[in-house]
């Protein structure tokens, strides 16, 4: 049970790289179909212009994923001998908050952006008459691609990471013997009172 639970937990992490292979061997099928000058040349453009996308949406994904520290979200403080360092965090928070931001302010000039691109994109790819609407297809697919494996991966395998470190680090803390008060550590080199003197006998008191 518990390995199927993992197998639909961790699916995506054979899912999502199963399906940027197929949109490799997409890419093939399409190069192929142009003409023999071209067949190499449109291959390779397309191969980088979808790995540049899965590149650029795992961005965002990972700025919208990045694990924040309960503690440091708290106030509280550690009681190690270190901090973690949120800046990352803090950083991650800025640009989530301006991608949305702008993103809203932007959203009415998408479909001509989109439409520049998919121009762009029709003569690096053959300049056929599918070229455009191949080259758009391949960069929204890789991008939403590259957004879902790289938030996944840091919601789920990085904060794994993060809590596991920190334990090793909280457990190695604890591990470290308490200092010994000085007060102890000499009387357990004196002698006890009780047992410091021999008794006297009887008859040596009543001769001395």
């Amino acid at each position: 049970m518990a390995t199927t639970t993992q197998v639909f937990a961790y699916g995506w992490t054979f899912a999502i790289p199963l399906i940027a292979f197929l949109w490799t061997i997409v890419i093939l099928i399409y190069s192929l179909s142009l003409p023999s000058g071209l067949r190499w040349s449109v291959f390779a453009t397309a191969v980088i212009t979808g790995s540049c996308s899965f590149l650029a949406g795992g961005l965002v994904g990972l700025l919208f994923g990045i694990p924040r520290s309960a503690l440091g979200s708290a106030g509280t403080s550690r009681t190690g001998r270190y901090q973690a360092n949120s800046n990352l965090v803090e950083v991650s928070d800025w640009l989530t908050k301006i991608i949305v931001g702008v993103g809203l302010v932007q959203i009415g000039r998408l479909e001509p952006a989109l439409s520049r691109l998919a121009a762009n994109l029709r003569a690096p790819l053959g300049a056929q008459p599918s070229s455009a609407a191949f080259g758009m297809a391949l960069v929204i697919a890789n991008v939403l691609l590259g957004f879902l494996f790289f938030y996944l991966w840091a919601r789920s395998l990085l904060q794994r990471d993060l809590e596991l470190s920190d334990g090793f680090a909280d457990s190695d803390d604890a591990e470290q013997p308490a200092p010994i008060a000085p007060v102890a550590l000499a009387s357990e080199h004196l002698p006890v009172a009780d047992q410091a003197l021999p008794a006297v006998p009887p008859a040596a008191r009543e001769a001395t």
